[in-house]
């Protein structure tokens, strides 16, 4: 069960981070999304499960917050264009 509620916790994170609408929160967000994803695969490296699916995910929700964080909060328009490209992402 510990595994399952590791996973939920940094996805959540994840969406909080990416879904953000105060530019003013979004750097705390991301922050807070990639210290859950390294947690998640420090706990999974211990289990040895080193190759898996969610690992992938892992793997690109932390490249994608980087983006974030990179663009951060210069964005010069009032609207937020990081979300479609978000749910994009996470919906597919």
């Amino acid at each position: 069960m510990e595994n399952l509620n590791g996973n939920q916790n940094w996805l959540a994170l994840y969406r909080e981070a990416v879904l953000e609408p105060d530019r003013r929160k979004v750097k705390t967000r991301i922050a807070q999304a990639q210290a859950a994803i390294r947690l998640r695969a420090r706990e999974m490296w211990y289990a040895g499960a080193l190759e898996t699916t969610e690992r992938r995910q892992m793997d690109a929700a932390s490249y994608f917050l980087g983006v974030l964080y990179a663009i951060g909060t210069d964005s010069p328009t009032k609207t937020n264009p990081r979300r479609q490209i978000c749910n994009d992402l996470i919906h597919g």
